[in-house]
């Protein structure tokens, strides 16, 4: 009688540590490359992080978002996240279900990264209209110098196609433009980030008027125009301008200024 009290007891122990491994087994995703911080290439300022259970969302110092989420969907090339945010109008969560999906860099998607990917985020519902957002994975690129771009497109005459941009030039240590009045302005900058696709510069500039020195971070991001799809300016490339996670200002290297 006690062997088989004894044999229960083990038996029972034994059942209830499977049981508790099995609930902090935490979920991972099926390909690793998930987890890798996605920089925006479209008209967004986001970078964002994902885990199984969550997706963080950034855009500046003032704008920083967490979901809370469950993984819906783990295959190698697209993972789905049903996300709650909550409403502060209706004061009830929401779900969303946020689908991104893999596509290696390449010649035809017009990603010049080799070795990096394109996300498309789409999300379902989404309020204001359906869109796919497209991020990048960038190669790794702990080794790219410091003292000239790995892609020499970003060397060239960058065009407004925009309102609230104008002609710039960039080097890895200054970003030069010509404001309303037509002077140039200069502003001395030290590059975070150098890939194929995106650059990062950190600047300061002086503004006479206020005698004060300011500083913020700028990113130019490559977007590969489809003259099938949309104007193009007469260029094959935008570059998209974000200042510290303010609007996107557009830029295009015009095909007459490639060749320089």
């Amino acid at each position: 009688m006690k062997k088989i009290s004894i044999a229960c007891i083990i038996a029972t122990i034994i059942t209830t540590s499977c049981s508790l491994f099995n609930l902090n087994k935490e979920e991972k995703f099926v390909n690793p490359v998930f987890y890798e911080k996605m920089i925006s290439a479209s008209h967004s300022n986001y970078e964002v992080q994902l885990t199984p259970t969550s997706i963080y969302m950034v855009s500046s110092k003032d704008f920083k978002y967490n979901y809370t989420c469950k993984l819906i969907n783990n295959q190698i090339d697209t993972v789905s996240l049903e996300c709650f945010k909550y409403n502060y109008k209706n004061e009830k969560e929401e779900t969303q279900v946020f689908t991104y999906t893999l596509k290696p860099c390449n010649e035809e998607n017009m990603c010049l990264d080799k070795g990096g990917w394109l996300v498309y985020q789409k999300i379902k519902p989404y309020k204001y209209y359906d869109e796919t957002i497209t991020y990048i994975i960038p190669s790794k690129s702990e080794n790219a110098p410091k003292d000239k771009f790995v892609n020499p497109l970003f060397y060239k005459k960058l065009s407004p196609s925009s309102k609230n941009t104008r002609p710039t030039f960039l080097t890895p240590t200054s970003v030069t433009f010509y404001d309303l009045y037509g002077k140039e302005v200069v502003e001395r900058c030290k590059m975070l980030e150098n890939t194929p696709m995106f650059v990062t510069l950190d600047c300061t500039f002086y503004v006479e008027e206020t005698k004060e020195t300011y500083s913020h971070i700028v990113r130019y991001v490559l977007k590969g125009c489809d003259e099938q799809k949309e104007y193009c300016f007469g260029g094959k490339w935008f570059v998209l301008e974000n200042a510290s996670g303010s609007s996107i200002g557009t830029l295009v290297i015009d095909k007459k200024d490639m060749g320089q």
